[in-house]
């Protein structure tokens, strides 16, 4: 009985224990035992064996390697690509630079044997203005045409702006002026078929407050002299500022625009008059009855001997030797002339082309020791062989290699306009001297107006 008690006792409490854990009674329930703790190693599958798992891990490991090399792979073919591209784009730059400068060479040569290419082709229609402005000119020195200094100039002036000036408004400005000469002649009753008269009235025009009566108005009107332009006299602001059209609109001119309105005039009325040069300047040349030369000095309103010019000028002797300032030109040479003013209106509006060299060569055979002329012609060459030397990306005029023949002759033809240049006695004016002797002009009154005493007295 006890020993029956005691396994009794011993059940109850296993009954117990069941209902208070978590382990069922049964046949399996001991495999808790086998359960994995926090202080076993955990793995994903309970089924795998160790070997199992250590294949496993060396089979991740060989995949993470794999793709380690693939993306090292990957890597260095990408610096491959690279690099062949870098240099696959260091062979074209080579290439591209060597075709420059291959197309550079070819550029130069054409330059130094043909000169500048023409800009017809980039304006065909304003340069035909130029073109046909050049015909007629050329046309009027060779004979073809009656020389006409007025139309010369319309033409010079209205191919620079575009053909775009009515030349008949142009004519009735002259006829205006030229009336106004006529009746200041009449008032005074003096000759109107005498040479000094005529040009003396046309000084007084272009200088003088001259009184009108209106018959019509019944009161009295004055005519306004011209004015000299201090402000652009160079044309350095604007290019038209000496541009006779622009002085007929404005009344204000300088040492270019004032002598030809002058001569224009005077070519209205039939009146001989000359225009005349010295370094950077013009006016106009008259006779009195006696075969005597006056200047026409109209930036200052005065009347001038050559004296004033060779005392105060910028003039040489070889200058005046060789007769390139001071002298009377003819009006076939002052029509000759408006070709190199041709040429530079040309280049101001679009360069250096064979219509400016030209205008330019063109000149020579009617003014033989024109220096102008041939500063231009420099010119041309000069600047042909800058730009080459810039194309070649040459440091100075001596280094074009296998082009330095063709360079060289140009050298030398530049070096022989340089050299009749300077055996004309040419030498080039500082602007602050040309200043200055337009000071001392101001101051020539007493000597003007005993000439202009003269000259009256002469037509009295």
């Amino acid at each position: 009985m006890k020993k029956a008690s005691t396994i009794l006792l011993i059940l109850s409490s296993l009954v117990c224990v069941s209902q208070n854990s978590p382990y069922q009674i049964g046949t399996d329930w001991y495999k808790h035992l086998n359960q994995p703790t926090q202080q076993h190693h955990h793995f994903p599958n309970n089924n795998m064996s160790v070997e199992e798992m250590i294949d496993k891990k060396m089979q991740h490991a060989r995949q993470q390697n794999e793709i380690l090399y693939q993306e090292d792979q990957r890597l260095r073919q990408q610096n491959e690509y690279a690099r062949h591209v870098e240099k696959y784009e260091y062979v074209q730059r080579q290439l591209r630079q060597e075709r420059q400068q291959q197309e550079r060479q070819l550029m130069v040569k054409n330059l130094l044997t043909n000169g500048f290419p023409s800009f017809v082709d980039v304006d065909p229609r304003g340069t035909d203005y130029f073109h046909s402005a050049f015909a007629e000119i050329d046309s009027m020195l060779n004979g073809t045409k009656e020389l006409n200094l007025a139309r010369s100039v319309f033409l010079v002036e209205n191919a620079f702006y575009g053909n775009t000036l009515n030349y008949g408004d142009y004519q009735n400005f002259i006829k205006r002026k030229v009336g106004f000469c006529d009746r200041m002649m009449k008032e005074s009753k003096q000759n109107p078929n005498d040479n000094l008269v005529k040009n003396m009235a046309i000084f007084r025009l272009l200088t003088e407050i001259v009184p009108f009566k209106n018959s019509r108005k019944e009161k009295t009107e004055y005519h306004l002299p011209v004015q000299y332009d201090y402000d652009d006299y160079q044309s350095k602001e604007y290019f038209d500022s000496h541009f006779i059209t622009k002085l007929m609109i404005s009344g204000i001119g300088q040492c270019y625009s004032m002598p030809l309105y002058y001569l224009i005039l005077a070519e209205e009325m039939n009146a001989e008059a000359c225009w005349s040069l010295s370094p950077k300047h013009s006016f106009v040349k008259i006779r009195d009855k006696k075969g005597n030369w006056y200047n026409i000095e109209l930036t200052s309103k005065a009347i001038l001997t050559d004296n004033h010019y060779t005392t105060s000028s910028y003039i040489k002797a070889e200058a005046l030797r060789n007769r390139i300032y001071l002298e009377p030109l003819d009006k076939k040479q002052t029509i000759a002339y408006q070709l190199l003013h041709l040429a530079r209106g040309y280049y101001k509006k679009y360069g250096l082309d064979d219509f400016y060299l030209k205008c330019v060569n063109s000149v020579p055979q009617y003014v033989p020791n024109g220096v102008e002329a041939l500063k231009m012609r420099a010119s041309y060459y000069q600047n042909l062989l800058i730009h080459s030397a810039k194309l070649l990306n040459k440091p100075d005029l001596q280094s074009f290699g296998n082009l330095q023949p063709l360079a060289n002759k140009i050298l030398d033809r530049l070096e022989m306009y340089y050299e009749e240049i300077d055996n004309l006695g040419y030498e080039e004016t500082p602007d602050v001297i040309y200043e200055h002797w337009l000071q001392s002009i101001e101051k020539q009154k007493i000597e003007s107006e005993k000439n202009k005493i003269i000259l009256l007295d002469a037509i009295r």
